[in-house]
């Protein structure tokens, strides 16, 4: 209390109240550290490229833009690239409904190795499910 009679804070030398807005950066921020290291954790074709043995026999799912499909008499074989040109090799036994060029989205089981008619292959995605979607916004992020 004051001798003027007015009300006063017990401690004015450290009264510090933010405003609205800080508090909603505070949040943002928040929320935007939280959320974006799990953007991050999906496999993408770059990482499966770098460190193969890591990803054997688990289930990923990618995004990427088919650059080149062969038709063969007990599936599809895709290579699948993403913005920046890595490429990796699919395995669809189910008919696939997309085109050289359309960006899909792939989930399956990755294998060390796959034998197509009389060859073997390194490194491959065993599809289960190929989906078209459209383009990324963020190429550069992927």
């Amino acid at each position: 209390m004051t001798s003027s009679g007015g009300a006063r804070f017990a401690f004015p030398e450290i009264a510090c109240y933010r405003p609205a807005a800080a508090m909603r950066l505070r949040a943002c921020l928040l929320v935007v550290s939280l959320v974006l290291p799990l953007a991050g954790c999906a496999p993408s074709i770059a990482g499966i490229n770098a460190r193969p043995d890591k990803y054997y026999q688990h289930r990923v799912k990618i995004v990427g833009r088919i650059a080149r499909m062969q038709f063969l008499p007990h599936g599809t074989l895709l290579e699948v690239t993403d913005g920046e040109g890595r490429r990796l090799l699919v395995r669809s036994v189910d008919p696939v409904e997309a085109e050289t060029g359309d960006w899909v989205r792939i989930e399956g089981i990755f294998v060390p190795e796959v034998n197509v008619e009389d060859t073997t292959l390194y490194d491959v995605l065993a599809a289960e499910r190929i989906v078209r979607r459209r383009a990324p916004r963020f190429l550069d992020l992927m």
